[in-house]
């Protein structure tokens, strides 16, 4: 008899542990909301954050806020985030303005939308220009937008991927090199976005010409494959955030030491996990610095009474 290989079990495990959570939640009338955290932290203290010291952002109560990116211009700090609205069947990338000593500074505004989900709106700047390379899987294509006016206005540029279902796509510019994370789904292979890492290179990220790794994928495990949030380095180390899924998506975020990255071989170790703070709070799965402010996302389980339809 031929024995299932342990990412097989590791699916079917998970798969048993998030019907036993959907069982719970309707039992008890509850709902998951994902909210925001964010709080001034200088970069030397990334590696040792505690997600307990940090604010709440909350959605207004017909809908979530998620994998949040911040970026600061002329003085004022925005957060780009996953949108959902609830009873909508897709997400979409919107803009919160932040003030970071008294919160929220104004309402969300969604800046870019498409026929299918959209999530993760990993931004950077290349050659003086502003970009966004957000998730949208379910179309089977990654699209690069560009901005035209900060922070509202972005026109799509067209896709650096096609033909499969990428998730959480994360840049890092290193050595004159680009490189990509990234998740793929294979449902024939009974793939989930969560357990295979992917990487490739290029000289530019703007480009359609990807190298895949030899190594591919470079890490194989429910635990720490998917990214969570923007690749950041301190005293010339690299630490890339990812998210721990094994029990069930988004559980807990992992802080992952780069050991070596180059053109032949990828390694990377655990350095910690961080898990959610306070009562009925289930995940944790994402965070991203910028100009010394640090911004992570949460989801809680709460009355569905509290959310509009």
């Amino acid at each position: 008899m031929r024995i299932p290989g342990a990412h097989v079990l590791s699916y079917y495990l998970r798969r048993l542990c998030e019907r036993h959570r959907a069982r719970y939640a309707a039992k008890h009338q509850l709902v998951g909301n994902w909210h925001l955290l964010y709080g001034a932290l200088d970069r030397d203290a990334l590696v040792s954050i505690d997600p307990a010291t940090l604010r709440k952002l909350i959605a207004p109560p017909d809908r979530y806020w998620a994998d949040p990116f911040g970026w600061q211009r002329d003085g004022r700090f925005f957060v780009f985030c996953e949108e959902v609205i609830y009873g909508e069947a897709r997400g979409r990338i919107s803009v919160v303005p932040l003030d970071t000593k008294t919160g929220l500074a104004g309402p969300s505004q969604a800046v870019v939308q498409e026929p299918h989900h959209l999530s993760y709106p990993f931004l950077f700047e290349f050659e003086g220009v502003f970009y966004m390379l957000p998730e949208s899987g379910f179309a089977n294509v990654l699209n690069l937008y560009r901005c035209l006016e900060f922070p509202y206005r972005w026109e799509k540029l067209g896709p650096i991927f096609e033909g499969g279902q990428y998730y959480d796509p994360t840049l890092l510019h290193r050595e004159g090199r680009w490189w990509l994370f990234v998740t793929k789904r294979d449902p024939r292979r009974l793939q989930l976005p969560d357990h295979d890492l992917f990487l490739f290179w290029a000289d530019s990220p703007i480009t359609g010409k990807w190298t895949p790794h030899p190594a591919n994928p470079v890490v194989r495990s429910f635990r720490r494959a998917r990214p969570g949030g923007r690749i950041f380095s301190l005293n010339g180390k690299l630490y890339r955030p990812s998210q721990n899924c094994l029990w069930r998506y988004g559980a807990s975020l992992n802080l992952n030491e780069i050991v070596r990255l180059d053109a032949e071989y990828y390694e990377e170790r655990l350095l910690r996990e961080l898990q959610p703070d306070g009562p009925n709070y289930v995940g944790l799965h994402h965070m991203d610095w910028h100009d010394g402010v640090v911004l992570m996302d949460a989801q809680r389980l709460v009355p569905q009474t509290e959310m509009a339809s």
